[in-house]
């Protein structure tokens, strides 16, 4: 199973830093506008930051405004143990 970070755009300065404050070591790589429409509905707004993770079987499964490195772990690692068909 792959875990994969979407972002939209920051500078590879930005991503260093954010991956130096929080120990994240998967992969991130740059959204071609289809996360942000799923993220960013219009008229919901735009704040920053937005964390959306999707299970394997393509639902959203969660959608914050702030990244917690545990809450993160935990929520990721209990998708990886689902069984998925």
């Amino acid at each position: 199973m792959l875990v994969y970070g979407i972002h939209q755009g920051e500078s590879a300065e930005l991503l260093e830093e954010f991956l130096d404050q929080t120990g994240v070591q998967f992969p991130l790589v740059p959204d071609q506008a289809t996360l942000g429409r799923l993220a960013f509905p219009p008229g919901v707004g735009y704040p920053y930051p937005r964390d959306v993770v999707v299970g394997k079987d393509g639902t959203v499964r969660m959608i914050r405004n702030s990244f917690n490195v545990e809450e993160m772990r935990a929520l990721v690692e209990g998708l990886l143990a689902e069984e998925y068909p």
